[in-house]
């Protein structure tokens, strides 16, 4: 007897497929950060890297400016007062480049790792495995890659701050001590950690359903 084929919704369709192109595209660009890594930790650039990171901590800084609207025939006076940004760093040495070299490995190896165990998940439920143990598994581990992500991300700003920012000598601007600790990467890995443990007890009331029928 031929089964017939259970058609699947356009959304899953694609979610499916964005997602294992955009699988596809983080693969190149691990490939290629991965290039670029294994070039600073050799030091093929010898001195002529121009290194820009983010800076993830506070600056305060007094810029005037003005604040043209068309409303009205007057200038608005302005003032940059605080701000986050970015750092370059030229003719970056090489120890430095080596150091955020081995930041951005690690982070492309985390986020490849999530990327795996999302597809993973996503192909799963095109073929229609929606509340399946194993696929909310998926979903634990994913919840705790993200922790682990945040965890990386505010180890990488408080060494942004006492390694670097700490060490920055201005004229104009003064650092601060506001580092960001992106929390909202946590709430994230938090939500789907809760998803997750709702989804696993929804199957085992369906089992235990099973069971008394």
């Amino acid at each position: 007897m031929i089964m017939e084929a259970v058609k699947k919704p356009l959304s899953i369709k694609i979610i499916y497929w964005t997602t294992s192109i955009a699988f596809w595209i983080f693969v190149v660009v691990a490939i290629l950060g991965t290039a670029l890594v294994s070039a600073l930790m050799l030091n093929v650039f010898e001195g002529d890297l121009q290194l820009h990171v983010g800076l993830p901590v506070g600056i305060n800084i007094v810029e005037t400016g003005i604040l043209d609207l068309d409303l009205s025939s007057k200038y608005i006076d302005v003032q940059f007062t605080e701000m986050v940004g970015k750092i370059q760093f030229k003719d970056t040495p090489a120890d430095l480049g080596r150091i955020y070299g081995g930041f951005m490995l690690i982070i492309l190896g985390i986020f490849l790792y999530i990327f795996i165990i999302f597809r993973r998940f996503i192909t799963n439920v095109y073929n229609g495995v929606y509340f399946d143990l194993d696929n909310i598994a998926l979903l634990k581990r994913i919840s705790y890659a993200l922790v682990l992500v945040w965890g990386f991300t505010v180890f990488y700003s408080y060494f942004q701050y006492f390694y670097i920012a700490q060490n920055l000598q201005f004229n104009s601007i003064v650092i601060t001590n506001d580092v960001q600790t992106y929390s909202e990467i946590l709430v994230g890995a938090l939500f789907i950690w809760v998803l997750s443990h709702i989804f696993m007890k929804g199957c085992e009331l369906q089992d235990e359903h099973n069971y008394t029928v």
